[in-house]
């Protein structure tokens, strides 16, 4: 080796550029922690974006059946009438029975899908659940559901459509 190499090769870097090589060093690192921390945040927000998504999923899927549910509770009305209005002579009949028998399907299908009667009968009025249509002199306590004028129905403990009902007042 010539003297010219061997002195290049044991020259040092003048302490200035040193200290700015080891600033740059500190400025990488710190935007390298940045990068990470920022990473970390992306991926916890995609994280809770998904559970997000998945609730509102479920959500709709829970009460995207709410329309049609609504549609057929007038049907199930007059299955309701109908049963009720089968003459003593009838009711053994197999076209009477199998009313009562597709009454029975129809809401063995809707307590499936999470759909629940509104107990109402003797309970006391609540206007979250119930709705008073009528009032009657009665004695006993006063504000008594006393007869249900049509049932009400709830999907997965909302209520769809509140039970119509006659309340007790009292006697004057």
């Amino acid at each position: 080796m010539d003297n010219s190499q061997e002195n290049v090769q044991k020259e040092e870097l003048p302490p200035p550029e040193i200290e700015m090589m080891r600033a740059q060093l500190r400025e990488q690192e710190k935007e390298k922690n940045e990068l990470i921390e920022l990473s970390r945040r992306l991926k916890a927000d995609f994280i809770n974006y998904k559970k997000d998504q998945e609730k509102a999923m479920q959500a709709f899927v829970k009460f995207a059946a709410r329309d049609i549910i609504e549609r057929l509770l007038p049907v199930l009305d007059s299955f309701e009438l109908a049963i009720q209005h089968v003459p003593k002579e009838l009711e053994g009949n197999g076209w009477a029975q199998g009313v009562k028998h597709t009454k029975q399907q129809v809401d063995a299908v809707l307590k499936d899908v999470g759909v629940g009667e509104i107990r109402a009968l003797g309970e006391k009025f609540d206007p979250s659940v119930h709705e008073a249509v009528a009032e009657e002199a009665a004695d006993g306590e006063e504000g008594k559901v006393i007869e249900v004028l049509q049932k009400g129905y709830v999907l997965h403990g909302e209520v769809i459509r509140p039970a119509k009902v006659k309340i007790s007042k009292k006697k004057e």
